[in-house]
């Protein structure tokens, strides 16, 4: 990435990344029409390519800004200071619903990365997924109480259940446009609640 694309005014830089993220999260890495990137960014090819050097390197920063980002949302809304899953569940979700309201399309992309095949980029993106669900879910089953759970409960494979189930809505909501944040929020919400009906101990306020 040219540095001097970090000089250019925060909404030309937002207006440029979104158009990256719609069309990767449409479209395989092979098949993504750089052209069209740079028309939904309304810039030229040419001024696209001055920022950035190629494809992959576009592709790449994108998936650096999806890492940052979410690293610095999940902070901003304390999601690793309480023991309480569930309410863990619900900060992370809101967290996602604010994410979603600036990069309509990062959820997306994201999703469409972890199944990315082209061998330019696929091994990278998979060892950083990998890395990362590691350390998060390594995070996660260190600080929450499980006291609240039954002692035969596998609270790992609850937790990962969990993580395919939000991977999976989002994808669906997706499927019919830009999800709406609020109903995102508001349905996940109850799925968050359904859960804890079911896994929580009966005797647990």
């Amino acid at each position: 990435m040219n540095p001097n694309f970090l000089l250019l005014p925060q909404d030309r830089q937002l207006t440029i990344i979104n158009a990256g993220f719609k069309v990767f999260a449409f479209n395989s890495y092979k098949k993504a029409p750089v052209a069209e990137i740079a028309k939904e960014a309304d810039i030229s090819k040419s001024l696209l390519f001055y920022h950035f050097k190629n494809k992959k390197d576009l592709y790449l920063y994108l998936w650096k800004v999806t890492i940052e980002t979410t690293r610095k949302q999940l902070a901003k809304d304390k999601v690793m200071e309480t023991s309480d899953l569930f309410e863990m569940m619900k900060r992370s979700l809101h967290g996602k619903c604010e994410v979603m309201r600036k990069y309509p399309y990062m959820a997306e992309f994201s999703i469409k990365a972890y199944y990315e095949q082209e061998p330019e980029i696929a091994e990278l993106i998979q060892k950083d997924f990998a890395r990362l669900a590691k350390d998060s879910q390594r995070k996660v089953l260190e600080i929450i109480d499980v006291s609240c759970f039954s002692k035969e409960m596998d609270i790992a494979y609850m937790y990962q259940e969990m993580i395919w189930a939000a991977d999976g809505y989002l994808h669906m909501a997706y499927a019919g446009g830009i999800p709406d944040p609020d109903k995102v929020e508001m349905e996940f919400s109850r799925l968050i609640e359904f859960w804890k009906s079911v896994y929580r101990k009966k005797d647990i306020e």
